[in-house]
């Protein structure tokens, strides 16, 4: 999908589903060989950003979970630079334990972060300009990655259509969630397209009037 920024130039956006949990990895280019690789499932994603023509990578993390990180080594190996909160390498190791757990092989994350994202900061790359807010919840390093004049945000597994991240495993915290839910509904204008770590994207107008936790997010609770 190709979308025009009047602020930054014109970039587009391709989602790769991948990894035993069907996780959502986003590739974006900009002008000039500019990239971002957003969730990277698996290191197939090297032989996707060489045929994209990128040749300025960044690497970013929602959370360091497993599914979404097993390609960030290998991108990390071949000259990206990783952006992800200061808490994603420890969460990223712990979660290789919930892997096994479930019965999926996977590697851990040797990388840390070039770029470290903190609540409230913003980084551009690849013709967008991304605010960073810290919402924990399903994870303590979970972020969500929001261009306000793009009208696109990365939500990794906070939101997903109908839904949103589980609160029941290891390092996860109902009420931060509940905290979290309330933020992005107070911040994210309701145009924005929102793009999930898991199934189809959806958008914050329809998540505000059909998700049943953006309309009420304290029945995370009950």
């Amino acid at each position: 999908m190709r979308v025009h920024n009047a602020m930054t130039g014109e970039y587009w956006i391709r989602r790769i589903v991948l990894g035993p949990l069907q996780v959502n990895t986003y590739l974006v280019a900009g002008a000039g060989g500019d990239c971002i690789v957003v969730d990277p499932g698996d290191c197939s994603m090297v032989e996707e950003v060489e045929r994209a023509g990128c040749e300025r990578v960044i690497v970013a993390v929602t959370h360091g979970h497993f599914d979404h990180t097993q390609g960030v080594d290998c991108l990390v190996g071949a000259g990206a630079r990783l952006a992800a909160h200061p808490q994603e390498p420890r969460v990223a190791r712990a979660s290789v334990e919930l892997a096994r757990l479930i019965g999926i092989a996977a590697s851990v994350q040797e990388s840390e972060p070039d770029i470290v994202l903190y609540d409230g900061g913003v980084f551009e790359a690849a013709g967008l300009r991304l605010e960073v807010l810290h919402t924990p919840g399903h994870s303590p390093d979970h972020i969500v990655l929001y261009d306000r004049a793009a009208g696109v945000a990365f939500t990794g597994d906070l939101v997903f259509k109908g839904s949103i991240g589980r609160v029941d495993i290891p390092g996860s915290d109902p009420r931060a969630m509940v905290d979290s839910l309330m933020r992005v509904v107070s911040v994210v204008d309701p145009g924005t397209r929102l793009l999930p770590g898991h199934g189809p994207e959806t958008h914050m107008g329809y998540a505000l009037e059909y998700n049943p936790f953006l309309r009420d997010p304290s029945i995370v609770l009950q």
